[in-house]
C-alpha cells in the first residue's frame, strides 16, 4: 500500500529518519546473511527441506511494518484516533477465548483468530491443566491499558474534575471516555489482565506506570501521597484475600511477596526453574555462535525430534525449546540465532529509538504530549523487561518497531528544538 501510494502521488514525501533507517537496514542485512549461511529461509509447511522460516518472516515483517507506518504523517487533529486504532487491535486476542461459547458452524473464525488453550480444554480437545489460563484477556487488557495512558496520561485517568456521567463513552465529537469512567475502566483492565496467569504482566504494567509517573512529575503533586496511601490500603486488603482468589490470579500474584495457594506457587516456580535449567545449558553454547549465529532453520532430524516429542506429549521439554530457539531470554534470543552482529544491530536500533522517542517527547507538538510521553515510557519498560526478565526477538521485534514507527508517523519524523527567531527573541537576549 505504501509503494502504491507513492506510485500514484509522486509529490508525497516519505518520513525519512536516518537514525532509525540505518540500524534497520544493517539488522536486515544480518538476518539475510545469517539465513543464507545457515540453511536459508524455508517453510516446511510449503514443502521446504528445512523449517523455521516463519521466524525470519516475523522479523522481516516487523521491519517492513516500520516503513509502512512511516509512509506519511498522521494528521495531528486525528492523532489520538489513530493511536487508539493502533492499540485496540490487541483486543482481538480475546476472541480466542470464546471457543466454548460459539456455535461450531462459526468455527471458521478461529482460522483467523487462533483459539486459546482455555477454550480447547473446555471442549476436551486437549488435556486439562491444573490452572486454566486466559491469555487473550491479558492481551486485550493491555490494549485498553495502553489506550488510556496514551490518550489521557495518569493525571487524566485519575481526574474527577468533570461531573458524574452515566454514559461511559461519547462519540459525537470523536470517541471519548468520560472522566469518571476512566479509572473504572483502567482498574477493570488491570483486574482482567491477571486472568492470563502471567506474572510478567504485573511487572510490565508497574514499570510503565512508574516511568510515566516520573515523566509526568506527579511526585511533585498531591497525587503522590494519595498513591502511597492507596497502595498501602490495597496491600492491606489484598494480602489476606490472596489465597481466596482464583488460582489463575494467584499464579500472576505469586511474583509479589504474598501467600498464595501451593498449586499456584508450584506452577510459577516450576516455570522459573525450567527457564534457569535451560539457560544453564544454553549459555556455554554462546561462544560457538558468536560470529555466525545459529539461525532459525531446523534440519530434518530436528524436525523429526520435535514431532516425536509432540506425539509423546513432551513438547514443552528443555530440549524442544532449545531446538526451536525459544530461550525465554531476550539477550539469548538475539545472540544465539544472529550472533554478535545481530546484537550490534539490535542495540543500535534500541538506542537510536530511545533517542528519537526522547526528542519527540521533548520537542513534539504540545497536543501530542500525552502520547509521546506514553510511547517513551512503554518503550523503556519493554526494553528493561526484554533484557532483564523475559524476551523473544522474533515476537518482540514488531512491538519495538511498531512503537517507534508510530512515534515517527505522529511527529513527522524526529523532532528537534526549533531555533528562536530574532524577531521573537527577548530584547535582553538580542542585546546579549
Amino acid at each position: 500500500f505504501s509503494l502504491g501510494h507513492f506510485a500514484v502521488n509522486r509529490r508525497s514525501k516519505y518520513l525519512m529518519v536516518p537514525q532509525i533507517v540505518y540500524p534497520l537496514l544493517f539488522f536486515t542485512a544480518v538476518i539475510l546473511v545469517t539465513a543464507k549461511l545457515t540453511g536459508g529461509i524455508s517453510l516446511g509447511s510449503l514443502g521446504g527441506q528445512t523449517s523455521g522460516g516463519r521466524r525470519y518472516f516475523l522479523l522481516l515483517g516487523a521491519i517492513l511494518g516500520y516503513f509502512a507506518l512511516t509512509c506519511y504523517r498522521i494528521p495531528i487533529q486525528r492523532a489520538y484516533t489513530y493511536v487508539s486504532a493502533y492499540f485496540i487491535g490487541g483486543a482481538t486476542a480475546a476472541i480466542g477465548n470464546l471457543l466454548p461459547l460459539i456455535n461450531p458452524a462459526f468455527y471458521i473464525i478461529f482460522a483467523i483468530f487462533p483459539p486459546e488453550q482455555s477454550g480447547l480444554e473446555a471442549l476436551g480437545m486437549v488435556e486439562q491443566s491444573s490452572i486454566t489460563r486466559f491469555g487473550g484477556l491479558t492481551l486485550a487488557s493491555t490494549a485498553v491499558f495502553c489506550i488510556l495512558l496514551a490518550t489521557y496520561g495518569i493525571r487524566g485517568v485519575f481526574s474527577f474534575s468533570s461531573p458524574l456521567s452515566f454514559l461511559p463513552l461519547r462519540v459525537r465529537e470523536g470517541l471519548t471516555i468520560n472522566k469518571p469512567w476512566r479509572l473504572v475502566i483502567f482498574l477493570l483492565a488491570l483486574t482482567l489482565s491477571l486472568f492470563g496467569g502471567f506474572r510478567s504482566i504485573i511487572l510490565i504494567f508497574a514499570l510503565t506506570f512508574t516511568i510515566q509517573f516520573c515523566l509526568e512529575r506527579l511526585y511533585r503533586t498531591h497525587l503522590f501521597p494519595i498513591f502511597i496511601v492507596i497502595g498501602i490500603l490495597a496491600g492491606t486488603v489484598a494480602i489476606p484475600m490472596a489465597e481466596k482468589l482464583p488460582l489463575v490470579i494467584q499464579r500472576a500474584l505469586s511474583v509479589l511477596p504474598v501467600e498464595v495457594d501451593p498449586i499456584a506457587r508450584a506452577s510459577a516456580e516450576e516455570s522459573s526453574e525450567w527457564r534457569l535449567a535451560m539457560w544453564r545449558i544454553v549459555l556455554p553454547q554462546v561462544p560457538q555462535y558468536l560470529l555466525l549465529g545459529k539461525g532459525y532453520a531446523l534440519k530434518s532430524h530436528e524436525i523429526d525430534m520435535l514431532s516425536d516429542q509432540s506425539t509423546r506429549n513432551q513438547g514443552n521439554t528443555i530440549e524442544s525449546a532449545i531446538i526451536s530457539g525459544d530461550y525465554h531470554s531476550g539477550p539469548l534470543s538475539v545472540i544465539m540465532p544472529l550472533g554478535i552482529f545481530g546484537v550490534i544491530g539490535f542495540l543500535w536500533l534500541i538506542l537510536a529509538s530511545i533517542k528519537v522517542l526522547i526528542q519527540n517527547y521533548r520537542h513534539g507538538d504540545p497536543t501530542l504530549t500525552n502520547v509521546n510521553r506514553f510511547l517513551l515510557a512503554f518503550f523503556l519498560a519493554r526494553v528493561i523487561f526484554f533484557f532483564s526478565i523475559f524476551g523473544s526477538l522474533y515476537t518482540d521485534m514488531a512491538l519495538f518497531t511498531g512503537i517507534i514507527g508510530l512515534s515517527v508517523s505522529l511527529n513527522g519524523g524526529m523532532r528537534t528544538k526549533e531555533p528562536v527567531r530574532i524577531e521573537e527573541a527577548l530584547p535582553e537576549q538580542i542585546a546579549a
